[in-house]
């Protein structure tokens, strides 16, 4: 059997090709600000409403989520999110207290309010939960 010029370009172009999607995976990793970090990703009724970067936060910010089921107020405090306050009935959501690490969340039931932590934590002394 001989090997033929075509038979050459052609592989070459299809290991060229095979090298796309690391190229694709590499620039979106690197175009995303909130791989490196941790932050903290509210969603209301399902669909995002906003994310906020924890890693480096310092000082108040206060984010008021207003919906058509209630209000929510979050408070962040040098790098921890927590519901400082609500109009629901049972204030579950307020009592849960801040949280910091990947992993946590605050959940509003009654207005279909989600903060989720996400991210990674830089220092290697984090106590793992499931082993301590």
């Amino acid at each position: 059997m001989k090997v033929k010029k075509w038979d050459i370009i052609i592989i070459a172009l299809f290991v060229l090709l095979s090298f796309v999607p690391v190229g694709i995976f590499a620039m979106t990793v690197a175009g995303n600000e909130e791989a490196d970090g941790v932050y903290a990703v509210v969603t209301v009724q399902g669909e995002e409403y906003k994310t906020i970067k924890l890693t480096g936060h310092t000082g108040n910010e206060d984010i008021l989520v207003k919906t058509d089921l209630g209000m929510n107020l979050l408070q962040i405090v040098d790098g921890k999110v927590m519901m400082f306050e609500a109009d629901c009935p049972d204030q579950v959501c307020v009592y849960q207290g801040a949280a910091s690490k990947p992993g946590d969340t605050i959940v509003c039931l009654p207005h279909k309010v989600v903060v989720e932590i996400k991210g990674t934590v830089p220092d290697e002394d984090q106590t793992d939960i499931t082993t301590n």
